[in-house]
């Protein structure tokens, strides 16, 4: 007999058939998209969450999906975009970047929508915001080489590409612990154990990734904390014992996983004010570039679009807004709190001196 509540039984399952409905959307989005771009000739392949949603999880409701994203090669983006916008994909009024910017900072373009299903669609010409000089040459960094191995697997009655599931694995971790900097939530240790439960890892080539990258610290990293939540997994770690985790990073990492979203860029702020190592030159120049923000950013602030009149006699209004909040996180125990676990981790994943530290989130 269950000991669940009717109310929570009835909000669960409730819950599980919007998720289901759901995916259902995302997936007539993604035949449809694949199958425009196609008659384009443009290659893409369907990115994290679709692959697990349909070939990882034992139900697509269970992997929530808030948009759709697939990688396309940066030289045909703005192609696929418009191909996307010519057969009735729109863009969200909300956004404010134009798409040169997006092209030339980014690694996505703005989202469109497809008005029949609901579903955003995010089309990436790289998988990562920023990537430094120790891991350029990697082939996770080379969307073309990524596109020209995908693995096809069925679709209801299509065939759709994926990046491989080694590729995949590792873009879940860096994407985790070093583009996003643990802020994007524990799912990731559910999305890692699925993932190599159902799929093959090829795990001499997922170390040889990661050393191309200079990712291995992050991999160890989040395999030993998808260990520590979901129990043991038939990962085959690198030769040698690897670098070994401390249990105060590991500590540390599990609980930026619970920052406030809401937070990110006050946090980005108070880390570079606190960075130890951080040469006061660059450091001012960087402070200084967040207080000159693009024409985009204060369009976004002031709910109006790029173009519009009178953006900029919103900037006053907005630097007193980053002030006030930046004076605040100063003085607030939570946040201190969020830097310190922050710069901890931080070290540990780069521990040279001189190496690059994790690229703040963007504005």
């Amino acid at each position: 007999m269950s000991n669940i509540p009717d109310e929570v039984a009835k909000s669960w399952a409730a819950a599980y058939q919007e998720s289901a409905m759901r995916t259902l959307a995302v997936k007539a989005t993604l035949i449809k998209v694949n199958a425009i771009l196609a008659r384009f000739g443009i290659a893409c392949a369907a990115l994290k969450g679709a692959r697990l949603a349909w070939h990882a999880y034992p139900h697509p409701a269970l992997r929530p999906m808030r948009d759709l994203d697939l990688l396309v090669s940066p030289a045909r983006a703005r192609d696929a975009f418009q191909a996307l916008v010519d057969n009735g994909f729109t863009l969200s009024t909300s956004n404010t970047m134009p798409i040169d910017i997006a092209l030339r900072e980014r690694k996505h373009l703005p989202g469109l929508l497809d008005p029949a299903t609901g579903t955003f669609v995010e089309l990436h010409l790289r998988l990562f915001d920023r990537l430094d000089e120790a891991n350029a040459d990697a082939l996770l960094a080379k969307p073309d080489m990524l596109l020209a191995k995908l693995d096809w697997l069925k679709l209801g009655s299509q065939q759709i590409a994926f990046l491989p599931a080694t590729e995949t694995l590792l873009h879940l971790v860096v994407h985790s612990a070093y583009d996003h900097r643990f802020d994007n939530g524990p799912q990731i240790f559910r999305d890692v154990a699925v993932l190599i439960e159902s799929a093959s890892i090829d795990w001499q080539r997922f170390w040889t990734l990661a050393r191309e990258g200079d990712w291995v610290r992050g991999c160890h990293l989040v395999l030993r904390l998808t260990e520590h939540f979901m129990g043991p997994q038939p990962i085959e770690w690198s030769e040698g014992a690897g670098p070994i985790v401390p249990v105060e990073v590991l500590d540390n990492a599990a609980l930026m996983m619970l920052q406030d979203s809401d937070l990110r860029q006050d946090l980005a702020v108070q880390l570079q004010l606190a960075r130890p190592n951080s040469e006061s030159s660059t450091k001012r120049t960087s402070l200084l570039a967040r207080l000159r923000p693009p024409r985009h950013v204060i369009a976004a602030y002031a709910n109006l679009h790029a173009d519009a009149r009178g953006v900029w006699l919103h900037y006053p209004a907005w630097l007193l807004s980053r002030l006030v909040r930046t004076l605040q996180g100063t003085v607030s125990p939570r946040q201190q709190a969020e830097v310190v676990r922050a710069i901890k981790v931080d070290s540990w994943l780069n521990p040279q001196p001189g190496s690059s530290p994790l690229p703040f989130p963007r504005s």
